[in-house]
């Protein structure tokens, strides 16, 4: 598959886009983004998508197993908030800082403070 890149073509999708040149696969990333997100408009998204690439790019390029880390520390943190969202989490006695805990085995609490 291949695309022409005319003039005409540059210009709709930067107009499309904000201003900006965006390859094919980041617009369907920035449509999946549209459609999780309804109220975001188009500028929006597009920012939000360059700050994910902008994010992948200074961790997995540079540090592969740091990005696992972080990849791992993010399915936690959506873990816990799903289990809180859930009414299954509580803050007690301990927890002293008062956030939402987990459940869930060694992990006694969801705030990280090193994020």
């Amino acid at each position: 598959m291949a695309e022409e890149c005319t003039p005409t073509y540059i210009g709709r999708v930067r107009n499309h886009f904000h201003g900006k040149w965006v390859c094919g696969l980041c617009a369907e990333a920035v449509k999946e983004r549209q459609q999780r997100e309804p109220d975001l408009a188009v500028g929006g998204a597009v920012e939000a998508h360059a700050a994910l690439c902008q994010r992948f790019n200074s961790t997995v390029r540079l540090n592969p197993k740091l990005s696992l880390a972080s990849s791992m520390r993010d399915i936690a943190r959506k873990s816990c908030q799903n289990r809180a969202t859930g009414g299954t989490c509580t803050a007690g006695a301990d927890n002293p800082s008062g956030s939402a805990c987990c459940g869930a085995g060694r992990a006694g609490c969801c705030a990280l403070p090193y994020v």
